[in-house]
């Protein structure tokens, strides 16, 4: 990362540069020394800034409280940027202390440590700040105290406006309210619950492939708490909860409750976790292999120009939605008769009119075969796998043998005249007219492996990337093809009408038009925080 200024100048009065710390969404920060001797931290707020946000650091600069990391002064340069001179801490962030520890904390530790960070957040609230933005990166372990820090931009109880700040907080500890715009201390309870749930366990509650994904599952999910200790189950599930009006009160409450709780009882976690910490002196035997986390939903993405979380589909919307799509199946291979009656018409001057009814008829069907196994478990694996999805094709494949006009081979009863010798297969127990048991072998094995050999269900997927791209269609054109070569080499007796390509082709056009869509999400903004080093 480039900074702005770099060792050894003074662009605040009285501070001289050492090094740059961090850079994040309010500025630069470097570490720096005072003409006197004093090491602190420098802030260089963005332009932009509001009155209302520097009366709101300016409200901060006389809180005092052991747990907090220190605002000394507000002050402006000769340029007209504002910089924000803080204490600077020795030490390193918990965020960093919980990736060497991913199983967690000592519950002990974690207890005695969250409170720290926990009457750090009371005394803000008690006055009148949020903070917002709670997460071990802003909480920062010194010789072992805690100091949450990172407060000095949070916003006050009585503002209304959540443009009045650049920090809207982290998704993996961002409460359900905040997507509605609400902002008040329940935010930072539920927040502080995240963070004890993280110390404990070692992981978030929730993860997910995207920030709209993970927002949802805050919104929607209930938290995994095998994991936590028994003691701490309770808290925990108080702070998370969805609605805040159902969470501790305050703060105060939330400490009273964490107070309560005593050692945690060796019967219920006989073994601690490894707690390493920086000099790496600390060991202890590690707990049995925990319980695996709970599976990822898929990724969930916004609506189309809301700006709110489109919510995964119950398993009777997805049937509802299945029927929908089979309904306008037969409307949309319209499309792929009337293109294909166009080209004849226009490059071969002469349509094929009775090989209409056919193409459509295939095209149905075919849509339907692909579009009910892969709708149906939308959210999982596919219900059939590749055996069983050639079992279907090769029953439309019979399906279209029947509707070309071919009959099916009959058995020839015991004592009846035996068949031609051209019309006799299987030592004389089957009867048939000639080529038709070719063209049944060409027709089944034909669609059997264009069903169960092609990715079908990636033109179904809700997420996929357009509502209706070309790429698949040729992609299906050309395995139709190569199956065509196939079938010209092993079996010379029956050409394959040339409609069973167009349906194939005309089916992955047909299952895009009508399988459900939602836009990929946007691309999630670049977030750098600061964490001290």
């Amino acid at each position: 990362m480039r900074f702005t200024y770099r060792w050894g100048q003074r662009p605040l009065e009285g501070y001289t540069i050492k090094r740059g710390l961090g850079q994040g969404g309010f500025g630069e920060v470097y570490f720096a020394v005072s003409d006197g001797g004093k090491e602190a931290a420098l802030k260089l707020l963005l332009r932009g800034r509001t009155d209302t946000e520097l009366r709101g650091i300016s409200n901060c600069l006389n809180f005092k409280h052991p747990s907090l990391v220190h605002l000394y002064d507000l002050q402006t340069d000769e340029r007209g940027d504002h910089w924000l001179v803080m204490e600077y801490v020795h030490g390193e962030p918990l965020s960093a202390v919980l990736n060497r520890n991913p199983k967690g904390l000592p519950a002990e530790q974690a207890r005695d440590w969250f409170l720290q960070v926990a009457r750090a957040v009371a005394y803000l609230h008690d006055h009148a700040v949020i903070h917002r933005d709670i997460k071990p990166g802003n909480v920062f372990v010194e010789h072992g105290e805690l100091k949450l820090g990172d407060y000095g931009l949070s916003k006050t109880v009585s503002s209304t406006s959540l443009a009045q700040s650049a920090n809207v907080g982290t998704v993996y500890y961002m409460a359900p309210e905040v997507g509605r715009g609400s902002c008040t201390k329940q935010v930072d309870i539920y927040a502080c619950g995240v963070m004890f749930y993280e110390m404990l366990t070692g992981e978030v509650p929730f993860r997910g492939d995207s920030w709209a994904e993970i927002a949802l599952r805050h919104q929607t999910d209930k938290p995994e708490l095998s994991r936590v200790p028994p003691e701490f189950l309770a808290i925990i599930d108080k702070a998370l909860n969805k609605k805040p009006e159902n969470r501790y009160a305050d703060m105060g409450e939330m400490i009273e409750a964490i107070e309560r709780v005593s050692r945690v009882a060796e019967k219920a976690q006989p073994e601690e976790p490894i707690l390493i910490v920086a000099e790496n002196k600390t060991e202890k035997k590690a707990p049995a292999t925990p319980p695996p986390l709970p599976k990822r939903l898929p990724p969930v993405i916004p609506k189309n120009g809301s700006g709110s979380l489109a919510a995964v589909p119950t398993f009777r919307e997805r049937l509802g939605e299945l029927a929908t799509s089979v309904a306008t199946a037969p409307l949309a291979a319209v499309a792929v008769v009337a293109a294909w009656t166009l080209f004849q018409a226009i490059f071969r001057d002469r349509v094929d009119w009775f090989g209409l009814m056919p193409l459509y008829a295939l095209t149905v069907l075919m849509s339907w075969a692909v579009l009910v196994p892969s709708k149906l478990r939308e959210r999982k694996r596919p219900l059939l796998g590749t055996w069983s999805m050639m079992i279907i094709g090769a029953a439309v494949g019979l399906s279209a043998f029947w509707l070309e006009g071919w009959a099916l081979p009959t058995i020839v009863p015991d004592g009846s005249v035996a068949p031609a010798p051209n019309e006799s297969y299987l030592a004389g127990t089957v009867r048939s007219t000639s080529g038709t048991m070719e063209a049944l072998i060409g027709y089944t094995v034909f669609f059997a492996l264009a069903l169960g050999m092609m990715s079908w269900t990636d033109h179904t997927k809700r997420r996929r990337k357009d509502r209706f791209s070309l790429g698949p269609i040729f992609a299906t054109a050309f395995c139709a093809f190569l199956l065509w070569v196939g079938w010209n080499i092993f079996i010379h007796s029956y050409d394959p009408p040339g409609y069973m390509f167009v349906a194939l082709a005309g089916t992955a056009g047909v299952v895009q038009m009508v399988s459900p869509w939602t836009p990929p999400p946007p691309p999630q903004p670049r977030r750098r925080r600061l964490e001290y080093a």
